[in-house]
């Protein structure tokens, strides 16, 4: 994840539903609901996680909107009830 040329889109997010899984497993969730060409590097505690994607290749031509779109139809499934994006 060292070159600088792909973009990047940090996603932030945080647990409003102290029943809701903990951000490690959260995580991974959203990570298995993203597209497989994004190299994404996770940091995740109890209640928030932070995810840096980058697009790389041919791909790389999606911006940081067409990212966020993708991002917030994840945030829409079930299994991520109980969390919202941050920021």
């Amino acid at each position: 994840m060292n070159d600088r040329h792909d973009p990047q889109v940090v996603i932030t997010a945080v647990r409003h539903d102290p029943g809701a899984a903990p951000g490690q497993t959260t995580v991974i969730r959203v990570l298995s609901m993203l597209p497989a060409h994004w190299v994404c590097a996770p940091v995740a505690d109890q209640d928030g996680f932070e995810l840096h994607v980058r697009i790389r290749g041919a791909a790389a031509s999606e911006d940081a909107e067409a990212v966020s779109a993708h991002v917030a139809r994840v945030f829409q499934d079930p299994a991520l009830r109980g969390w919202r994006r941050a920021g």
